[in-house]
């Protein structure tokens, strides 16, 4: 806390000096309860519906100048009740989210060094994952140059090590161990189009002549997103494709293609969407790796709100092919959502009692309704219900009890103040 203190202090003298400049000093608070009675996966006969309450809380300072911007935001993430009321010390340690700063070499040129979010697009690759109350962010150096207000160029750069180390370079983290990325936009009149290309290396341990050695084996996902607006008519489109080794050293060949459609009628917006993901077959397998990775996306926006695909939550590797509609309302403060899924699995899944069969591809139909409330800019209450009605198959490939009733809920306060604004 003295450190937020003194750096607290230090940007504010900055502030008062008479170079053209800014400082913002804003928190957030976010408590959030959630009833789990099969979130990510099928509760079990007997097992008992969690239920817990998390929060949030995030001091950020944002400091710029016409040389450079410098950006400090300090979290605490927490579940109410994992310490006693009167501990002396604390299990939840202040943490960086994100301390970086950008120099601007030129009016188009700048460099952005230090831990940061990386949002790309549609976040379907690269997100912030807010909705996670810890959310994500790298430690990286971003290269951007950005001509126009219509075309920007990005390149990030990032080589991790798990300490500081005098020799020696093994990871033990299970995160990447480099990662390196190119980001191309531009946008003519109602379209726009990116190009993302990412090399991801991951630390893959083998070993030789009776000891322990780490090699970094990188898989290439690049591809184009696409989006079109034209009066009440949005459309989105992306597709990439994924080659290289994975984190195991087996060779990789795998896509993803995704879609929506989205018309706005009044305060009603109507939907139409699909979302196509690889995957392994389980009946006849192959030497080559087809499960498509989401990377560093924001999970939780994508296959439905109860997070039972690529939110940390396994489904074998089958791949999946989500067909959806979202249906939206807005009405002065108030925004509500209504979303209905088709799963199915979009590779072999094996039948326990038959292996040589394949089961049916269906796996399920989930249902959601979020809303929420904006009282001010600085406060907002949102909350939720889902349903899942799981397939023979989600069973197989998820465990639990599909028979029983498989639902989630929960109620969240976003406080997001402004304590101090500078403007010069």
């Amino acid at each position: 806390m003295k450190i937020f203190i003194a750096l607290f202090f230090m940007l504010l003298a900055l502030s008062l000096t008479t170079v053209a400049q800014t400082f913002d000093f804003s928190g957030q608070i976010r408590p959030r309860a959630e009833y789990r009675h099969g979130y990510k996966t099928l509760l079990v006969d007997g097992e008992t519906p969690g239920f817990n309450i998390s929060q949030r809380t995030r001091v950020n300072m944002d400091y710029a100048s016409r040389l450079f911007k410098v950006v400090i935001s300090l979290q605490d993430v927490r579940v109410w009740g994992d310490v006693v009321s009167s501990n002396k010390s604390d299990l939840n340690k202040m943490m960086v989210h994100e301390a970086w700063g950008e120099l601007f070499l030129t009016r188009k040129l700048s460099v952005k060094a230090g831990r940061q979010s990386i949002s790309y697009d549609d976040e379907r690759l690269f997100g912030v994952a807010d909705w996670s109350q810890q959310s994500r962010s790298h430690e990286a150096l971003v290269v951007k140059y950005e001509p126009s207000e219509t075309t920007r160029i990005h390149a990030g750069f990032a080589y991790n090590q798990s300490a500081d180390k005098d020799t020696g370079n093994f990871y033990s983290l299970v995160n990447y161990k480099a990662l390196q990325y190119i980001w191309v936009h531009n946008q003519i009149k109602n379209m726009a189009v990116s190009f993302l290309f990412v090399n991801n290396g991951m630390p893959y341990n083998l070993t030789e002549n009776n000891r322990t050695i780490q090699k970094t084996k990188y898989t290439q996902t690049f591809g184009p997103y696409l989006t079109f607006k034209k009066g009440d008519i949005k459309i989105d489109l992306a597709g990439y494709f994924q080659a290289g080794k994975n984190n195991l050293n087996i060779a990789k060949s795998a896509w993803y293609s995704g879609g929506d459609l989205v018309y706005a009628l009044g305060r009603f917006a109507y939907g139409a969407a699909f979302q196509y993901f690889s995957g392994n077959n389980q009946v006849n397998p192959s030497t080559t790796d087809h499960e498509f990775s989401t990377l560093y996306g924001t999970a939780h926006k994508f296959n439905g709100w109860m997070d039972y695909f690529y939110s940390s939550s396994s489904h074998q590797s089958v791949g999946l092919l989500d067909l959806y509609v979202p249906v939206t309302y807005k009405k002065d403060k108030l925004t509500s959502e209504f979303q209905l899924h088709y799963y199915q699995a979009t590779a072999s899944v094996k039948d326990i009692s038959n292996p040589a069969a394949a089961m049916s591809p269906a796996l399920g139909i989930e249902t959601g309704l979020m809303i929420s409330y904006t009282f001010s800019p600085e406060m907002k209450i949102s909350g939720g219900y889902s349903q899942m009605f799981g397939t023979e198959t989600l069973q197989a490939i998820k465990g639990g009890d599909r028979a029983l009733s498989q639902n989630w809920s929960w109620l969240m306060l976003n406080f997001t103040p402004i304590f101090f604004k500078s403007e010069k």
